[in-house]
């Protein structure tokens, strides 16, 4: 619920800056020809249209950042969380199979971030009529469909490594340690000369290498999430139905 109320109050009131940021066209002159900015705002053609203002605002960075850092939480938790403090034991002691337990931990886990993610649409569609945003509906759920794609991906991974591991705060360095380097061969690619065949390794360039906001879905980019998660979510199984619990 807080994470929900924090994610929706950031969205409303970045939307409410939208109509200085329209009427400010010496912007785009400011920031587009600096390769340091694009590395924290995209490679936007205008900031002051209302795809480039929520790309460098919120769906480049913040949003990402945000999404991730609760699917993490969220999935780091899940397992390891649960065997640090000690009531592991009393879960696998049930008359359920780990496997059972597992797939409960990550429907919560799908279920939360599905209800952040819907909330987070509906807060940018509510900021937008109250903005008079001329922005596509369907170029919208599409840039939050990769958010859920690419938060499940991170939050999954922090999944697995909890299941197989049993420690959170390894599971937490591993997974957010690869979320950042993963933004930053994304983000410094156009920059840096070697870096641009690396972006494919990056999980961002799925995420916004399309720019989902401005050009909708692409079922490559969507496919490549979804079956990492899923990889992610089968090597968790394996893993933990393999190892001795520290119970």
């Amino acid at each position: 619920m807080w994470w929900t109320i924090g994610i929706v109050s950031i969205n409303l009131i970045t939307l409410l800056f939208y109509p200085s940021f329209a009427d400010a066209q010496e912007l785009n002159d400011l920031f587009l020809d600096n390769n340091m900015m694009k590395a924290f705002i995209g490679d936007i053609p205008d900031l002051t249209s209302p795809e480039g203002f929520l790309d460098s605002q919120l769906f480049f960075l913040l949003i990402p950042l945000l999404f991730i850092a609760f699917s993490i939480t969220q999935g780091t938790g899940a397992i390891a969380g649960e065997e640090e403090k000690g009531t592991l034991d009393v879960l696998v002691s049930l008359p359920i199979s780990r496997q059972w337990l597992l797939l409960h931990k990550l429907i919560s886990m799908f279920v939360t971030l599905l209800i952040l993610s819907l909330m987070t649409l509906a807060s940018l569609v509510t900021g937008a009529i109250i903005v008079s945003m001329e922005i596509s509906f369907y170029n919208l759920s599409a840039a939050i469909l990769n958010v859920f794609g690419l938060s499940l991906l991170f939050g999954t991974l922090g999944f697995t490594i909890g299941s197989s591991t049993g420690k959170r705060g390894t599971s937490i360095g591993i997974s957010g340690g690869i979320a950042v380097l993963s933004y930053f061969i994304n983000a410094l690619a156009p920059a840096v000369e070697g870096l641009e065949h690396a972006r494919h390794l990056s999980a961002f360039y799925y995420y916004i290498g399309n720019d989902p906001i401005l050009n909708g879905i692409n079922i490559t980019d969507i496919c490549v999430l979804f079956s990492l998660s899923l990889a992610f979510c089968i090597s968790a199984f394996i893993s933990f139905n393999r190892r001795d619990l520290g119970t």
